[in-house]
């Protein structure tokens, strides 16, 4: 009782602290790639349409009583006998199975766009929030809408017959205040929303049912009129013939703006690769050696992470790019006045423009922290310049989501990294969903190396999971007390194996009951973190000066990626507000200098070692990164003792060049920050010089980390507006690429926005292969060489880690 209640008034005072500072800073055109949305044969390989094979196609809606037209405002829908004047729809997926039926679509330059939509409208307000997501009761909906039953069928005549003629309608369903409809009906709307997603079902004769995904109502059409019914009643039409036409409106999408210029397909093995083909290491290229680079460490999902409203933006929506990228306002107030990364590390005056969708005149860039920077076609573009596969850790923390004011999901991790694991699996399923199915898409969730293989080998990107927090599966410490216990170690890392997961980070921003974290105090967290550990755990950081060997070039060059990640950017805006209050309230630094940084004493606990042990016997990837010196030394040790290589450095958080060596020794591999140019070159060709176990087509071979959405900038590029550049050849010499166009917004590399976005690393990469001039050609194919190895790399890890034996 003591214990708990010492954290507890640690942790309040320390987090009253950090919320007053809070409180007081708070006074679509064509893309001819390969893949692309769109079924490859919309009538599937044996000729048969599904439900899945009508995406992003052009049809035609006929039952037996008529076309789908429009009315003779244009602004409605009715039925016709005239089958040249059935009205186009773009079949437009919202998940698996799901569609919006949009007959138009219209945007001028600037304008956010109007559609028309099949759907049910709700002119009163009642059904939808400001997103378009229900918020209603399904029963009241349903009793608004009514049924097509009560308008064509006599319900005194024998057997309920047929009374309407076509067209003749009286009465009606619903009802009106003041001459003014307010009750719900089958309209024409013109905003994506829940009320026009319909469920394909498939019916007789090659034709479907079109269900509302809300009130479970059929559309139905019978003598003249369009309307819903929840029964199957004689003379009453619910199937429907989708026939394939054309004049159809694209939907709103954005553009990988690549070109496939050879019929083979972007490059799946080094050997039909140039680059390599042609290298002093052909002769070690195996035939089935994949071509491409690994992601090592993103956070694609972090939209989700402490609390869900510290970033703005979705890798996907159900209603696309308009509603996935649309104004940040709705996260960061009025000129993103809330947006406090914003203001601390852009500088910008007012904080920022919130809009995006479709202009994004301030957001993303490269240094823009605090907006999604990883929608899915921005991923493809990245696909399609030669990336294999990707890594996306799950993360969060605890401690600043329960201060962050604005939040809308559960700041407990182990409820966390399920949301994110959903959204994930979400995610791949949209893709599918807009390729022709299940599988169909080139995002594909996979668990082992060989899957991995397969799926890069069928042409699409592989997705390993992984978990980077601070509490990892709620084992904190307080007062050098753990809080878990081995059999919850144990039962929380099967549960997490058993979803996926495959990377862990034992460590991460602040000591846990498994042992020491990095000190971040040459990045000027200071004060923040050091109270943030006392607040975690009871205790502050325990100080050392560093040894003179460590340190790190991550953070030198105008164009790196900011080392900082997630919960640095995160403290470093409490460190700012400290700064600008200590000018008239002046707080001493709690945490020591010192002339090669600070150390961190504690190393690696005893049921960190279990722990580490646990993850071995799983064979699962070690992430070594954040951990404190003494930690990854043991780690490192039982490694080397047990001959075990899953060990990873992902993103330029180990360092010692003394361990990094030992882990390149041990068969574990690194990934480095992008830079750009020579900067780049040098730190992708630096591995050479470490004694690597193992070696693809003659190189060590070296990973991308991106820590997109991290909260950590991606790299700039500080070549002059001019520079030629556009159109340019990947890699591979099959996909030619132009300046990427979301919306109305052209993204070009050099207008001070650097790699504003995932799908800008093709050009960062064509930028240094072009425009290194201070390197030699060698080094410059040298180091592509290293980037473009690394998925093969990666794969041996992994296949030689799941072959390890105890």
């Amino acid at each position: 009782m003591k214990r708990r209640f010492a954290r507890t008034a640690a942790a309040l005072c320390v987090m009253i602290f950090l919320a007053g500072l809070l409180a007081a800073c708070e006074a679509h055109g064509p893309s001819g790639v390969v893949p692309g949305d769109g079924p490859d044969d919309p009538s599937g390989p044996s000729g048969e349409q599904t439900i899945y094979s009508f995406a992003n196609g052009c049809y035609t809606l006929q039952s037996d009583s008529g076309y789908v037209a429009l009315d003779a405002s244009g602004a409605d829908y009715t039925l016709s006998d005239d089958a040249s004047k059935a009205v186009a729809f773009t079949m437009r997926p919202t998940a698996l199975g799901s569609y919006l039926l949009m007959s138009g679509y219209r945007r001028a330059a600037g304008e956010r766009g109007s559609k028309s939509l099949l759907g049910i409208r709700d002119p009163g307000g009642e059904f939808l929030d400001a997103a378009g997501n229900f918020i209603g009761e399904v029963g009241n909906l349903i009793a608004g809408v009514g049924d097509i039953t009560a308008i064509v069928l006599d319900p005194l005549a024998p057997g309920g017959g047929i009374i309407r003629e076509g067209g003749e309608v009286i009465g009606g369903v619903g009802g009106g205040i003041g001459g003014i409809d307010i009750d719900p009906s089958l309209a024409m709307v013109n905003e994506a929303n829940d009320l026009a997603v319909w469920n394909l079902l498939p019916a007789s004769n090659r034709r479907f049912s079109l269900t509302s995904a809300i009130t479970g109502q059929r559309l139905a059409a019978s003598h003249g009129i369009l309307a819903l019914t929840s029964a199957t009643t004689a003379g009453i039409d619910t199937e429907f013939k989708l026939a394939p036409t054309q004049g159809c409106a694209a939907y709103p999408e954005v553009d990988t703006n690549a070109q496939l210029i050879d019929k083979r397909g972007p490059a799946i093995y080094l050997r039909d690769v140039p680059l390599f083909a042609k290298s002093a290491g052909a002769s070690q290229i195996g035939a089935h050696d994949l071509y491409g680079y690994v992601d090592g460490h993103s956070h694609i999902t972090a939209y989700e992470f402490i609390g869900g409203r510290v970033n703005y933006g979705d890798p996907f929506h159900k209603f696309g790019v308009d509603h996935a990228l649309d104004d940040c306002e709705v996260n960061h107030g009025p000129q993103g006045i809330l947006g406090i990364v914003e203001t601390v590390t852009s500088g910008f005056n007012p904080v920022h423009e919130t809009k995006g969708w479709p202009s994004f005149n301030f957001w993303p860039r490269h240094d823009s922290l605090q907006h999604h920077q990883s929608y899915y076609k921005w991923i493809e573009r990245s696909y399609l310049g030669g990336l294999r596969l990707l890594v996306n850790h799950y993360t969060g923390n605890e401690i600043l989501c329960q201060l962050n004011p604005q939040k809308q999901n559960d700041c407990h991790f182990e409820v966390n990294w399920r949301l994110q694991a959903q959204r994930l699996r979400e995610m791949q399923d949209y893709i599918d969903a807009q390729n022709g199915g299940p599988g169909k898409g080139w995002f594909r969730i996979v668990t082992s190396p060989a899957d991995a293989r397969r799926v890069i080998e069928s042409g699409k990107l592989a997705v390993v999971q992984g978990i980077e927090i601070s509490k990892i599966f709620d084992c904190g410490e307080f007062l050098d007390v753990p809080e878990c216990t081995r059999e919850q170690i144990v039962e929380r890392l099967d549960a997490a194996y058993a979803a996926g997961i495959r990377h862990i980070f034992p460590i991460h921003k602040f000591d846990n009951a498994f042992g020491g974290v990095v000190p971040d105090e040459a990045l000027g967290i200071g004060t923040i973190l050091y109270a943030g550990n006392v607040a975690e755990t009871g205790h502050p950081i325990e100080f050392e000066a560093c040894p003179e060997s460590f340190g790190d070039d991550s953070a030198t060059r105008p164009d790196s990626a900011n080392p900082l990640g997630i919960i640095d950017q995160l403290l470093r805006q409490l460190e700012y507000i400290n700064g600008q209050l200590s000018q008239a309230m002046p707080i001493p630094p709690l945490a020591p200098s010192s002339e090669h940084g600070l150390c961190n004493k504690r190393g690696i606990t005893e049921l960190g070692q279990f722990f580490v042990q646990e993850l071995m016997r799983r064979r699962m990837f070690i992430e070594v990164d954040h951990s404190s010196l003494g930690v990854i030394d043991r780690i490192l040790e039982l490694a080397e003792n047990n001959g075990y290589p899953g060990l990873i450095s992902s993103h330029d958080w180990l360092y010692s060049e003394q361990l990094l060596d030992r882990l390149a020794a041990s068969g574990g591999m690194i990934g480095r920050f992008a830079s750009s140019r020579s900067g780049w070159v040098d730190r992708l060709i630096k591995v050479e010089d470490r004694p690597a176990r193992h070696r693809v087509a003659g190189v060590v071979g070296t990973g991308l980390a991106t820590d997109v959405n991290g909260i950590a900038s991606l790299p700039g590029n500080s070549g002059a507006a001019d520079t030629p550049l556009y159109p340019f050849t990947s890699v591979d010499g099959r996909v030619r690429f132009d300046r990427q166009v979301t919306g109305d917004h052209v993204f070009d590399l050099y207008d001070g926005r650097g790699v504003s976005h995932y799908g800008m690393y093709p050009d960062q990469i064509a930028d240094m292969q072009l425009h290194t001039d201070d390197r030699t050609p060698a080094q410059v194919d040298q180091a592509l060489r290293e980037l473009f190895s690394s998925a093969e790399v990666y794969l041996r890890l992994w296949e030689a880690t799941e072959a390890w034996k105890q």
